[in-house]
């Protein structure tokens, strides 16, 4: 009797460990393939909302500098040329990611050489909401 619960427990003890995934190697560089956006706000410049589904209506490259397991720091590019310092770490699943930076919070995942990054401004003055597919190129 005792055997079977061990036996039970190491087997709930491995399937949990199954479930946590190890984080894939980012570090590079990721480039837009498509994307889609909204923005709108308080700005002078935003008074009118902008809907768009462009290539480079969103970021266009994401460099990831700098990963430990599953966290890691870069920086993204933007079109209007802003840069943005960007921070995250993957779920335990090994695909789905979270990012912050200064000016808005994201989510998104990571499959092969693919990622989807979807982001929302945190600004008071200038609504923004994007997902991106990006490509490694490096």
């Amino acid at each position: 009797m005792i055997i079977k619960k061990i036996l039970l427990v190491l087997a709930a003890l491995t399937s949990s460990l199954a479930l946590a995934q190890t984080a894939p190697n980012i570090v590079g560089t990721w480039e837009a393939v498509s994307a889609v956006s909204a923005s709108g706000g308080t700005e002078d410049r935003q008074q009118r909302s902008v809907l768009s589904s462009k290539k480079d209506a969103a970021i266009l490259k994401l460099t990831i500098t700098t990963q430990e397991g599953a966290a890691f720091r870069g920086e993204t590019a933007w079109q209007e040329g802003i840069k943005n310092v960007v921070v995250g770490v993957f779920q335990r699943d090994g695909k789905t990611i979270i990012i912050s930076s200064d000016v808005a919070v994201g989510s998104g995942y990571v499959e092969n050489n693919e990622m989807e990054y979807c982001s929302a401004s945190v600004l008071t003055t200038k609504n923004r909401a994007s997902c991106t597919i990006l490509k490694k190129v490096k």
